[in-house]
């Protein structure tokens, strides 16, 4: 019987009244993660839906106007706060699982999300089903590093340390190289540090 948030038990009197046990109700969502979530989405429609007011081109990062440069400037904190909220859900979930188990849903997960960036997200966006233009978002970020995620689970603690050290330290290291400077290989530096086109052939574009 649950009453309050608490789960009564009956089949665990007390050994000297004999009255039903007590025992807290364990929650499956914390709280705070989802009001940080939804502020952040909130703050996101802020930007998203900028355009829809006006049919007057204005340049949100002007600072000569300070309202819609604020509206722009503001939502800088949520993509990071998506992307902290995607490695913390993965890490909750994680919890108390065989590594073969976190690993296979962050893959499946991080695949799913590849695949509604480029088709339902694109859609809403854009209203077409061009499946020869496609374009990574937020949506395609989180699911690619999902993705990395599944790999980089099985790595001792140190290695992924190693891995987010270099990672933080060396991403403005590397601005100077690129892509063009590649050949062949560009379409690898704009899928991990230079935003950029991706030619997959038959005139395909990422």
């Amino acid at each position: 019987m649950h009453r309050d948030g608490i789960l009564k038990r009956a089949d665990a009197p007390t050994p000297s009244t004999g009255r039903i046990a007590v025992e807290p109700l364990e929650r499956s969502r914390i709280a705070s993660i989802d009001i940080l979530r939804g502020l952040v989405m909130a703050i996101m429609a802020l930007d998203h839906t900028r355009d829809f007011f006006t049919t007057t081109g204005f340049n949100p990062r002007d600072v000569m106007q300070p309202a819609l440069f604020l509206t722009r400037w503001v939502t800088h904190l949520c993509a990071p706060t998506f992307i902290l909220l995607a490695g913390l859900s993965a890490f909750l979930y994680g919890r108390g699982r065989e590594t073969a188990d976190l690993s296979r849903f962050l893959l499946i997960r991080g695949l799913w999300l590849v695949v509604i960036d480029f088709t339902l997200i694109k859609f809403g966006w854009r209203f077409e089903f061009d499946l020869f233009r496609m374009t990574g978002g937020i949506i395609f970020v989180i699911g690619v590093s999902m993705i990395a995620l599944a790999a980089l689970v099985w790595l001792p603690r140190w290695a992924t340390a190693g891995v987010t050290v270099i990672t933080l330290l060396g991403h403005n290291l590397f601005d100077n190289i690129r892509a063009d400077e590649l050949g062949s290989a560009s379409w690898v530096w704009s899928l991990l540090h230079e935003p950029g086109l991706m030619y997959l052939g038959d005139g395909a574009q990422l």
